[in-house]
């Protein structure tokens, strides 16, 4: 997987002069969306960690498009800020690979424009601007699932968004869980607590296995009424078994079980029960048996399962991390990305910027 900073405002290349006044070195471009595919052909994964202050809509849509339609696959995480159209570029990667840090923000508001000129000029780039806002409203309902009504609502009181906000709103997946290693002596003592869960787990397990082998009786609707230390149906007094009781079993027979053995076994009475011909085969008893005690192995697994699985998440938690980011790709370059070619640097473009700027004021006086 590659990673890559989205931390400069979202804005086509041709703009760049426009962002150096707030001390951005680059933009977030289709230009350079399309290059990192071009230079990456065979990696199937990037993810994005977005601290982005926004940019651009048309820039913003292209941008868009270019994830979805890449055939890669996606992800986005919102580190910081997420602001405007960092928005809708976060909702390019599926619901399950959108996440968030616990402290993040996402400004969502109207599509703002800087239109000047006749009343029919602003008339233009306000429906303009209304497209551009039906456009992304389209893009969150469809990829939230929230009503766009809903949503237009939200991106009316154009507020900045918590996690949770978002997460309640489909906009993310998950919150990341912070993982910092446990260093404090209530950590290790959440450590220890969870070895002692491990252990005993394991020695569940090791019970269940060895129970597998026990035979349970059953009655006509398949509960179990006691289970003999045995791996067949054989009943015989003096044969441990539990629970304490007396049982009676579909074939008539009345079994009572004492301080955890069989101390009394009795037949049933001639023409009463299930007489001869009238239950069920030795055949089909065996198999009903043999289907209750299945259903139940079952039950016990999934509990087992979902224990495991309960005992995982909390180790993934605690565990010292190893992970060591690989591909790390920014969309800033410490070197101007001209004064390569003989061009001239961002400071030396400022400066030329500046004295046309002073020129053309002392032309206006």
């Amino acid at each position: 997987m590659i990673e890559i900073k989205l931390h400069d405002p979202i804005g086509n290349e041709s703009n760049l002069w426009m962002y150096w006044w707030d001390g951005y070195e680059g933009v977030f471009s289709l230009e350079f969306v399309q290059k990192l595919f071009e230079e990456h052909p065979d990696e199937t994964d990037f993810k994005f960690n977005i601290h982005c202050p926004g940019g651009e809509v048309e820039e913003g849509l292209a941008i868009y498009d270019a994830l979805r339609t890449s055939g890669k696959n996606i992800h986005m995480n919102i580190e910081g800020g997420c602001h405007s159209m960092a928005v809708t570029l976060l909702l390019a990667a599926p619901l399950q690979w959108r996440t968030a840090n616990p402290n993040c923000r996402a400004l969502i508001h109207r599509v703002q424009s800087c239109a000047g000129g006749t009343p029919d000029e602003l008339a233009a780039a306000a429906e303009e601007a209304r497209q551009c806002e039906e456009s992304i409203l389209d893009i969150y309902a469809d990829r939230t699932g929230q009503d766009k009504e809903f949503l237009r609502g939200v991106m009316a009181e154009q507020k900045e968004r918590t996690a949770q906000e978002l997460l309640e709103w489909g906009f993310i997946g998950s919150i990341n869980a912070y993982n910092t290693n446990f260093k404090s002596s209530k950590g290790n003592m959440a450590k220890k607590t969870l070895k002692e869960r491990t252990a005993e787990f394991i020695s569940s397990i090791r019970n269940f296995v060895g129970s597998i082998t026990n035979y349970e009786f059953v009655d006509d609707e398949g509960e179990v009424l006691f289970t003999t230390e045995a791996d067949d149906d054989t009943l015989e007094v003096g044969m441990a078994a539990s629970p304490d009781g007396t049982f009676t079993l579909p074939d008539g027979r009345t079994v009572t079980i004492a301080d955890g053995v069989i101390t009394e076994i009795t037949e049933p009475e001639e023409g009463t029960g299930e007489g001869e011909g009238e239950g069920e085969s030795e055949e089909v008893t065996a198999l009903r048996d043999e289907i209750a005690r299945l259903t139940e192995e079952n039950e016990s697994l999934k509990g087992k399962l979902g224990e495991a699985a309960n005992l995982v998440r909390d180790y993934q938690r605690q565990v010292k991390s190893t992970y060591e980011p690989k591909g790390r790709v920014g969309t800033q370059n410490t070197v101007d990305r001209n004064n390569a070619n003989g061009q001239k640097t961002s400071e030396q473009r400022k400066a030329e910027i500046r004295e046309n700027l002073q020129a053309a004021r002392k032309n206006r006086k």
